[in-house]
């Protein structure tokens, strides 16, 4: 994640370049400056939550199981609803965007957490799930970014398939930001 703070640190000196230049004369017409090709291998284009709604996981895992807690520039998390006594489980769907991310690392990581790994391909997009019983998660790749779905529980009995809510939920992203 700290290639994306990079980026946008970059983009503020350059905007603070651009204000610094746009104080000189007017008396020269100026040209809009050419749109640069997409670079090679460049990544999603995302945006807030990789472009899925709270009724999109809530059409995904059931109406009123999932509730929006976080919300910022790299991801979002649908805190569970489930409690016990007055404690919250922690428990929730996420949704993370990985500018410069490495697939080895993650896939290491899913590993060691003892999850079982599947190599798969979403709209032409490498990655993998990596799955147990109270967990499932998809990891696509593309460029220099990567993009992860995942569902943790204490419950899975109560919900439906966790793969399959991940799924959905990658390919809506797969189809909005790719």
């Amino acid at each position: 994640m700290t290639g994306r703070f990079f980026v946008i640190r970059c983009l503020a000196v350059l905007a603070a370049g651009a204000a610094v230049a746009g104080c000189g004369s007017s008396d020269q017409p100026t040209e809009p400056a050419p749109t640069p090709p997409p670079a090679a291998g460049a990544g999603f284009d995302s945006g807030d939550c990789n472009g899925v709604t709270d009724a999109d996981v809530d059409k995904a895992a059931g109406p009123g199981v999932f509730t929006k807690a976080v919300v910022s520039d790299a991801g979002c998390f649908w805190q569970e609803n489930t409690v016990f006594g007055t404690v919250g489980a922690g428990m929730g769907i996420s949704t993370w965007w990985y500018r410069g991310s490495d697939m080895d690392t993650e896939r290491h990581l899913e590993k060691q957490a003892g999850r079982t790994l599947t190599e798969l391909s979403l709209d032409g997009n490498k990655g993998f799930k990596a799955h147990d019983a109270n967990a499932c998660s998809i990891y696509v790749a593309k460029g220099n970014d990567v993009i992860t779905w995942s569902i943790q529980t204490m419950n899975p009995a109560m919900l439906p398939d966790l793969c399959t809510i991940t799924e959905q939920l990658a390919q809506l992203s797969a189809d909005r930001v790719n």
